[in-house]
């Protein structure tokens, strides 16, 4: 969601009104968990946890991406913090180009030393060759795994805070709830990264490599840059629908390119 995490305040019913039993925390920790994670849980139990190999590489592309994600943040733990909102446009720049970078090297390393590999396994074992669909499928199973790895980051941070009484907001965004904007986000980077992924392949089936290919694997840089806009005060209410519609517009194009 966005960077740095704002200064959380908590809005609590008076004594006055009905009391909120602490349940209803995990209750809506379970629902926003379902915004987020819910379609990426539904592609991996339908397209994935069959197959042993694509279960591997979804989650070493999740290990990946938090891996780098770790690397990247360490060095800037030691300014923190930057004194002002602005102080942090910069370093989120940096740290986004660089991720990105990281996971094209990364995909591109894994993608050449398996092309040899399975082959070769399919091979000895007379096993068919790796086919577009199977490709296609390991597209998805890597982009699906950033995606997740997104929400891990997002939930695994926030689980502590997120049980208890009362609403969670953030300084800059008052008028929506700091979960549901983070879960919203969440859904939102899954369908980006996995969209990438798959404009990717077929990019390679093209041979594509013209600007707007270049742009359509950027859209996740692209989105997480996007994401700044939550520095400004009620920033949220046009960054959420806006990442909205841009992972939804990411949906339909990939949707169109792979019909073709």
């Amino acid at each position: 969601g966005s960077f740095p995490t704002a200064v959380l305040c908590v809005r609590r019913r008076g004594s006055g009104g009905p009391k909120v039993r602490a349940a209803m925390g995990v209750v809506g920790t379970i629902g926003y968990l379902l915004i987020g994670c819910g379609p990426a849980g539904v592609i991996f139990a339908t397209r994935i946890a069959r197959r042993p190999f694509l279960v591997v590489l979804t989650f070493t592309s999740c290990a990946s991406w938090i891996l780098t994600a770790t690397v990247l943040a360490v060095p800037l733990a030691f300014f923190l913090p930057f004194g002002s909102e602005l102080g942090y446009v910069l370093p989120f720049v940096v740290c986004v180009v660089c991720h990105e970078l990281c996971r094209r090297v990364v995909w591109r390393t894994l993608t050449r030393w398996m092309a040899s590999r399975v082959d070769a396994i399919a091979s000895h074992f007379g096993y068919r060759k790796v086919s577009a669909g199977d490709s296609m499928n390991m597209h998805l199973a890597w982009g699906l795994g950033q995606g997740m790895a997104r929400g891990l980051f997002f939930f695994a941070a926030n689980t502590v805070v997120s049980v208890g009484p009362g609403t969670i907001y953030t300084k800059t965004c008052p008028a929506v709830p700091y979960f549901l904007t983070s879960a919203v986000m969440s859904l939102a980077f899954v369908s980006i990264h996995t969209s990438a992924m798959l404009l990717e392949f077929s990019q390679d089936l093209e041979r594509s490599n013209s600007f707007v290919a270049f742009l359509e694997g950027a859209a996740p840089a692209l989105a997480g840059t996007l994401t700044l806009g939550n520095l400004a005060n009620d920033g949220c209410l046009v960054v959420m629908p806006m990442l909205v519609v841009f992972a939804t517009g990411m949906v339909w194009h990939t949707g169109a390119r792979l019909r073709q």
